[in-house]
């Protein structure tokens, strides 16, 4: 039975490595990571991720010490297959290791899961080294008339119905949950809508297939899931020369349309709460600003 068990578990993930193959969303996703992390040699690294287990694959071929935390038991269950090291799963926004023992914190859109984000941002201090650094991605929020939105509307996978706490975050606010303990020299977009579109429909298609994350086998998985992934990687081939198409030429896209990922990289100090003034009628200073019309006295 072990040696059953031992050859699913073996065809699974041969079969996560070709749809990985097939997912231009997911390869852009570790190369922008690999690109913002360096290096990683030598390094204790702490890695925060929603579940996907070829992208941790693919961080620790960098090398490295890694350990792994992520938001869900089902997150668990998927990188079982994967990584060898125990995976613990974060709870209350809490992470159970002692002050300044990490190099390296890296956040793979897992943020988007944590109910109090900034408790959470706060914890991945406390655990970094005085110069540590903290590398964050997540999806980016926009507006719900855009396709990506839509569809997974439509599809029954919104941000809620799939139990994440938010659907995403703007530049801005993911620079008001980082601003009190890190400095964020470097933020940028990634993925535009015409590589996320056909990526996001072929990804809710294979989810209504699988019954779950297509990329995050359960923990009991028999030769249905194998037979599933073979036709799921069927159809990627399909799609694969279309988003590779737009994968090559989105750099210069990237000016023109907005990018549906956000990846921040932040350098660790001292924290400070930062406070942002208000005036009396609840407005900050910078939407007075914005809000006043030149020659006209603004409501302090």
């Amino acid at each position: 039975m072990k040696t059953m068990d031992d050859n699913i578990s073996g065809e699974i993930l041969r079969w996560q490595q070709k749809l990985f193959g097939v997912s231009v969303r997911r390869q852009v996703r570790l190369k922008k990571l690999k690109e913002f992390l360096g290096g990683t040699s030598g390094q204790c690294c702490l890695e925060v991720t929603a579940g996907d287990g070829m992208i941790s694959q693919g961080l620790r071929r960098d090398g490295g010490e890694w350990t792994t935390l992520v938001p869900t038991p089902e997150a668990k269950d998927a990188l079982g297959y994967f990584i060898p090291e125990e995976i613990q799963v974060v709870e209350s926004e809490c992470i159970s290791a002692p002050d300044h023992t990490f190099d390296t914190v890296v956040i793979v859109d897992a943020l988007e899961w944590m109910r109090d984000d900034m408790a959470f941002i706060r914890e991945c201090h406390r655990v970094l080294k005085t110069d540590g650094r903290l590398i964050v991605t997540t999806a980016r929020r926009i507006p719900i008339f855009f396709f990506c939105g839509l569809f997974r509307i439509l599809f029954g996978e919104s941000w809620k119905r799939r139990g994440l706490a938010r659907g995403g975050y703007t530049s801005h606010s993911l620079f008001d949950a980082l601003r009190n303990g890190f400095d964020v020299p470097d933020t940028s977009s990634y993925s535009t809508g015409l590589v996320e579109a056909p990526g996001v429909f072929g990804e809710v298609l294979a989810n209504k297939l699988v019954r779950g994350a297509y990329n995050m086998p359960r923990a009991i998985a028999g030769a249905e899931t194998c037979y599933h992934y073979v036709q799921l990687v069927a159809g990627g081939m399909v799609i694969y020369p279309i988003q590779w198409f737009f994968s090559a030429i989105e750099k210069w896209l990237l000016y023109v349309l907005p990018g549906h990922n956000l990846i921040a990289q932040t350098k660790r100090r001292v924290w400070r709460e930062r406070i942002i003034p208000v005036l009396r009628d609840g407005r900050s200073i910078a939407e007075a600003a914005l809000n006043t019309k030149i020659g006209t006295a603004a409501p302090f």
